[in-house]
């Protein structure tokens, strides 16, 4: 009888652990820091060549640096440079980096920026410029676009109506003041496009002709494509223009019937592109005609301006129709939260293997004078063929609180051959847990789902999804401590374990 326990125990666990990642290395004290201040939606790291990552962290002697970890662990080289750190990435054979020259906390970032390229394998300055001296006087919203391969890059720049000073209201006409400041921020008095050399020299710069519609976004395709998609919904629009070259005209644009109730009904426009030249995708979430909850998904054809779309309605009967098909990969993660349609909204869309893959979660936020935290619940996950015929329905089950924003509430994904990764944190009662989860891209079957083994990370700690590292055996992952209000840096702790 004790034979046959012990037996079986030793199934038990050589079962946990097929399903758990295996750690490799692990670096408890890096001799730098994470920014507190850096937060940019252009990400904080890059990967290299040599199965190798470039990081932008905080040092004691200098404004920022970057440091090159191999896969190993091992730091390779940290270069010191000066400014705000706004973006990195790889061009041409060079990391670039983007900074702004100056930064305040009530009037933002100056509309000045230096970009700095450094060799790739030694961290050496190659150069540095000022590839842009904006307006003294109002606010600037700039974009910064890499491709993958480091083949372009290019810089997109809104100036607003909003005044660069210190915006403090009195009491009384303070709602005023923050209603005048929000209408002055969305006003665009114009928007430019500018192209760079590996010189670091602008050559290209145009004004695009807008589209027609108010709610719109930019992006840049694979290809050096630059996108624009408005929304005109008093005329149930979607225009999307794509743009090549100097021109301010587009080379095409593509018009797709968006039955949004009103403008202000747009929760959010996201892009995707297809390794296809001129194939692109873009995704909608919004408020129909008959006020429920519906998504737009479209794969737009600039070849010859044509474009496949399908539609989905999020009402209560359709929220009951995926709660019902839900298949637990095991018993220890059948816990779906997904309900609340109201705070329903596009998290990511990306091509995978010719599968578009569409995320979408329930996600509120909530301010008071204790402090703001950011509630997120389980992510569904919608796969489509390229005739945008649905594949699969499939859920990663959790729920997630955080401070501020939503810190690291994305989910990281990583695809190889018909195996997509992922990597998403899970609140575990007073701390966070990370999931681990491998599914089929074919047909959406979640193959593992197990929690990252964190016995070598600070409980407190929690994964910065936002920057996973996915390397060709193995992956990294920063875990960084809770930012406090008045954080000037923050520490982290990496941790590389094997797929």
């Amino acid at each position: 009888m004790k034979i046959k326990l012990m037996f079986s125990l030793l199934l038990v666990f050589l079962q946990f652990n097929a399903f758990t990642q295996q750690q490799i290395n692990v670096i408890k004290k890096p001799t730098w820091n994470i920014r507190a201040s850096y937060d940019s939606k252009y990400g904080s790291k890059v990967d290299l060549s040599g199965n190798a990552i470039a990081m932008i962290v905080d040092v004691p002697n200098a404004d920022f640096a970057v440091v090159t970890i191999d896969d190993k662990l091992s730091q390779k080289w940290i270069t010191e440079l000066s400014g705000f750190p706004m973006a990195i990435g790889k061009f041409k054979n060079n990391i670039m980096v983007i900074a702004a020259t100056d930064h305040s906390y009530f009037k933002s970032f100056s509309n000045q920026f230096k970009a700095y390229l450094l060799e790739e394998k030694t961290g050496r300055l190659v150069s540095e410029k000022i590839i842009y001296d904006g307006s003294k006087d109002f606010v600037e919203m700039p974009e910064f676009f890499f491709s993958e391969d480091g083949a372009y890059f290019k810089m997109a720049t809104r100036l607003t109506s909003l005044k660069r000073k210190v915006h403090i209201g009195l009491p009384i006409v303070g709602f005023f003041t923050a209603l005048k400041m929000d209408k002055d921020f969305n006003e665009s008095q114009s928007y430019t496009v500018i192209d760079f050399n590996d010189k670091l020299e602008q050559i290209q710069k145009m004004e695009p002709d807008m589209p027609d519609g108010d709610t719109w976004k930019a992006s840049c395709g694979d290809d050096g494509s630059f996108i624009i998609s408005t929304v005109d919904a008093s005329k149930g629009k979607c225009n999307v223009a794509i743009y090549l070259s100097s021109s301010p005209s587009p080379l095409k644009t593509v018009s797709i019937p968006v039955d949004a109730f009103n403008q202000d009904d747009i929760s959010s426009i996201t892009f995707a592109s297809s390794k296809k030249p001129l194939i692109n995708y873009i995704g909608i979430f919004y408020k129909n005609a008959n006020k429920e909850r519906s998504t737009l998904i479209a794969r737009i054809d600039f070849n010859n301006g044509t474009f496949t779309s399908i539609k989905e309605v999020f009402d209560k009967a359709h929220l009951k129709e995926l709660q019902k098909s839900f298949v637990p990969a095991n018993k220890k993660f059948d816990d779906l939260d997904f309900s609340d349609i109201k705070y329903l909204n596009i998290r990511n869309i990306s091509e995978y293997n010719n599968t578009l893959l569409v995320t979408i979660s329930p996600k509120y936020s909530v301010s008071s004078s204790r402090g703001s935290f950011t509630s997120e619940g389980s992510v569904l996950m919608n796969g489509y063929d390229a005739q945008m015929k649905p594949l699969y329905h499939q859920f990663l089950p959790r729920t997630y609180l955080s401070r501020g924003m939503g810190e690291a509430s994305d989910l990281s994904f990583n695809q190889t051959e018909n195996t997509l990764r992922i990597l998403a944190n899970q609140s575990d009662g007073g701390s966070v847990a990370t999931i681990y989860a491998e599914m089929d891209l074919g047909s959406g079957k979640i193959n593992k789902i197990s929690m990252i083994p964190k016995d070598d990370i600070k409980s407190s700690y929690y994964a910065n999804t936002e920057s996973i590292s996915w390397l060709n055996n193995s992956f990294i992952i920063p875990f960084v401590e809770r930012m406090g209000i008045f954080s000037k840096k923050v520490d982290l702790q990496l941790l590389q374990l094997k797929y």
